[in-house]
């Protein structure tokens, strides 16, 4: 669940204010995810502070589990939902009409606050003399199963710096319960994990032999992002990882709330942290 609490004010017009003292509650379907996923109880804790005011504001906020973020700018699309959790990279995708989105646009969307990170870490060995993303190069690394968001992150990371899998010493396809060994016994220089942090396999491979992770520092990572801007700087703090020396700097993805333009005006919302 999210570190922070969630702030929400909703700013709502005298008329709506007076007319949701005698109407019926309005329905709010808010989009999620997987059950299992990060998506659904971050939206539930939306809801619940939403929920908290339904008397004054005559909104209810309900969630919808759902196949992920496409499927949920497509129910945001048709009026089937009328918010959203969405990844970064997707919305940015949807907005400028690429990638899935090439044929169906989607113009009028609001963004209303930034949740979670999913950062990109690269896990270095003991052993592997690693000390910049261009040490990677002629080493062995673990990168993901082709298709996955690990595998399509690490790819990313690697374009962004020059290279790509050809110029490893090899691009390795490994499961994260036998990356732990391959870097402690030195039959694997480095992998790549990318997810909300702590990850268990990580901390496994620290406590393990003392693998670290890679400062993902880099004048080409610059570019990347300034022309990229789903993606964002994400560092690692040092209390995500007992045993980890300091903070380390990283980039990723967000998850981010989102509405349609017509409800943004309809219902002004502010969303903040505290």
């Amino acid at each position: 669940m999210m570190k922070k609490a969630l702030a929400l004010i909703l700013l709502l017009t005298g008329g709506l204010a007076v007319a949701a003292a005698s109407a019926p509650a309005r329905n709010l379907i808010l989009g999620s995810g997987e059950v299992a996923g990060m998506f659904f109880p971050e939206a539930g804790a939306i809801c619940r502070v939403v929920n908290r005011d339904q008397l004054r504001h005559g909104l209810r906020c309900l969630v919808e589990p759902s196949g992920g973020s496409a499927a949920n700018l497509a129910a945001l699309q048709s009026g089937a939902q009328q918010l959203a959790i969405v990844q970064s990279r997707v919305l940015a995708q949807a907005v400028a009409g690429t990638g899935p989105f090439a044929r169906t646009p989607m113009t009028n969307l609001r963004t209303l606050m930034s949740l979670h990170g999913e950062a990109v870490v690269v896990v270095v060995g003991p052993s592997s003399k690693i000390r910049s993303l261009a040490d990677l190069k002629g080493k062995r690394v673990n990168l993901g199963h082709a298709g996955g968001f690990q595998r399509t992150m690490a790819d990313l990371l690697l374009g962004a710096v020059g290279m790509g899998a050809a110029d490893l010493g090899a691009a390795l396809e490994i499961e994260p319960a036998r990356v732990i060994q391959g870097l402690c016994r030195n039959e694997l220089d480095a992998a790549v994990f990318a997810g909300l942090h702590p990850i268990a396999e990580v901390q496994e491979a620290i406590d393990e032999c003392g693998a670290g992770l890679l400062s993902l520092k880099d004048p080409g990572l610059d570019g990347f992002l300034k022309g990229n801007q789903a993606f964002v700087r994400l560092a690692v703090n040092a209390d995500s990882y007992p045993g980890l020396a300091g903070k380390v700097a990283g980039l990723g993805l967000r998850a981010v709330l989102v509405a349609a333009d017509s409800l943004a005006a309809e219902v002004p919302i502010r969303w903040s942290r505290r």
